[in-house]
């Protein structure tokens, strides 16, 4: 994805990135969250030179100011049971298993918990009790209630992240676009720089180019690169 100012990013595929295009062109209220399939030329993107997801990391921050720090790593453990289930078998026979131990989600589903990191955990206490007997994982099955419970409550913190975050970048972008006067989507070239508290210095940058996909080395994914 090539943007203004000389700026590029390769995105893998489910990559999750924060659109702020609503906000810019239609005064809406909210951010969007995006995977790269979505994204189209003249859609403006919060990008920051780091690959963290600022949803995440400003979620971290609430569940810090709120003394629920720790529950990230508690909610972790149900995919450490299925990393350790993994190096017996594969991905195919696991998620057999799931379904005959009496789960009705769908192979996608259960595949997506798998690979995607950025799956919290499942919403079904049912899905969890069956992971945590399909791996026999002493942790997980002694602390299934906890482990949901501070999946829940990530969950609720990414929301209120997220609704920060459009309340920052609403608030700021109005005040950094009176230099702009009304902006034109097909004549801006320049990015917004502006700070936002909980995460520090980001850019909103207008995609000028997507080109299609390729295999590159992982250290270059999912972060901005100054042509």
């Amino acid at each position: 994805v090539n943007f203004v100012g000389g700026y590029l990013a390769f995105y893998r595929t489910g990559h999750k990135v924060v659109a702020a295009t609503q906000i810019i062109l239609s005064d809406a209220d909210k951010i969007e969250i995006k995977i790269p399939s979505e994204l189209k030329v003249g859609d403006f993107i919060v990008v920051r030179e780091s690959d963290k997801d600022i949803v995440r990391e400003l979620a971290d921050v609430v569940l810090e100011n709120s003394g629920k720090g720790h529950l990230r790593a508690l909610a972790s453990k149900w995919r450490e049971a299925l990393e350790i289930e993994l190096l017996f078998c594969s991905v195919d026979d696991f998620c057999e298993k799931v379904k005959a131990a009496g789960c009705n989600k769908g192979i996608s589903t259960i595949k997506r918990w798998i690979e995607d990191d950025d799956v919290i955990a499942p919403r079904s206490k049912e899905d969890l009790r069956i992971l945590a007997e399909i791996t026999e994982n002493e942790t997980l099955l002694e602390l299934l209630d906890s482990i949901f419970e501070a999946a829940q409550e990530i969950r609720n913190a990414h929301v209120l992240a997220g609704r920060k975050l459009s309340e920052q970048l609403k608030h700021t972008l109005a005040k950094e676009l009176k230099q702009f006067e009304d902006i034109d989507p097909f004549n801006f070239w320049e990015p917004i720089e502006m700070d936002i508290e909980g995460i520090g210095n980001v850019k909103v940058l207008k995609i000028i180019d997507i080109g299609t996909e390729i295999q590159i080395d992982a250290a270059d994914t999912n972060r901005l690169i100054e042509e």
